[in-house]
């Protein structure tokens, strides 16, 4: 049988690739070599409905401008056997580039592949050579990387490099250094500590009977060592705390207010620029509220021991 397949490729390529016999061995459709280098496996034949698989071997031998492959094989299942001479010769084509190959040779078979009728082998031999064809097409566009040489992506500059952002994304900013943290307490909390000293309310040990007084209203006429004027004044000096704030947290909020209110804790909104936030913010009214409960404190106890001597 005669048959021609055109290839996109000039026809000196297609001669270079039959010197390698392997190669050419790759390009047949359901070959299966066998390790080992020989040109020795198995290959299935598809014809008409069946499918028929043969082992054997293989040959290689140039001829002239072509190549002559010669093959010898037996059924697995089955007595049959085959055998192939086949010549493939390039040629090339003026009105286009590329080449023709054109295949011409004989197949001697008893068995299985002899039960079916010529037109059934004349079609399964064309399209088996279609196919080699279609094959070789792929095995020659293929690039022959070298064993030495380093795949693509690995010379790509920086990729997988430890430092791969420098040289391949340049304009990726450094990370911003962090901000040092406010201090937590604010000045109001040295002040508060100094008046908090228990070394100054010394005068309140040693009233032991309360009960000596019989109302509230007896300690009126106490003697105190601070005179309420001077804790008023003392009082006017201190920071005032914000009234919104203060009035919200000392008096309580209405229900309008709660209803509207913004989320606490993680889903509280930012804070206004120059606003106090955390600790600070409640110490600021915290503090003077606290000194003015001590300092009422040490004037209650000096007025109640000053009032037991009297009674006494």
């Amino acid at each position: 049988m005669e048959h021609e397949v055109y290839l996109p490729l000039s026809a000196t390529a297609v001669r270079s690739a039959f010197a390698e016999p392997e190669r050419v061995a790759r390009c047949v459709p359901g070959l299966r070599l066998e390790p080992g280098g020989a040109l020795a496996g198995r290959m299935r034949v598809r014809i008409a409905s069946s499918t028929i698989t043969y082992g054997g071997t293989l040959s290689l031998s140039e001829r002239g401008e072509g190549v002559t492959i010669e093959a010898a094989g037996a059924e697995v299942r089955g007595e049959g056997t085959v055998r192939l001479a086949l010549t493939i010769v390039p040629r090339p084509v003026t009105d286009r580039p590329g080449c023709t190959l054109s295949f011409r040779g004989t197949v001697e078979a008893v068995g299985r592949l002899a039960d079916h009728s010529a037109e059934q082998r004349a079609a399964a031999a064309r399209r088996l050579l279609d196919r080699f064809a279609e094959a070789l097409v792929e095995e020659l566009s293929e690039p022959v990387v070298d064993a030495d040489e380093p795949p693509p992506a690995a010379l790509a500059a920086g990729i997988g490099a430890p430092d791969d952002n420098e040289p391949a994304i340049p304009v990726i900013p450094a990370a911003p250094e962090p901000e040092p943290e406010p201090e937590r307490w604010p000045a109001e909390v040295a002040d508060l500590a100094d008046a908090a000293r228990l070394d100054e309310v010394d005068d309140v040990h040693g009233v032991d009977d309360v009960d000596a007084f019989d109302t509230v209203d007896e300690v009126d006429g106490a003697d105190g060592g601070v005179e309420v004027d001077e804790l008023v004044a003392a009082e006017a000096a201190l920071p005032e705390p914000e009234a919104d704030f203060a009035r919200r947290t000392m008096i309580g909020r209405s229900a309008e207010e709660v209803d509207h209110a913004p989320p606490r804790g993680r889903y509280a909104p930012d804070p206004a620029p120059g606003q106090p936030t955390g600790p600070g913010a409640v110490l600021r009214w915290a503090a003077p509220a606290a000194a003015i409960a001590l300092a009422s404190a040490v004037i209650v106890g000096r007025a109640l021991r000053r009032r037991r001597g009297v009674l006494r």
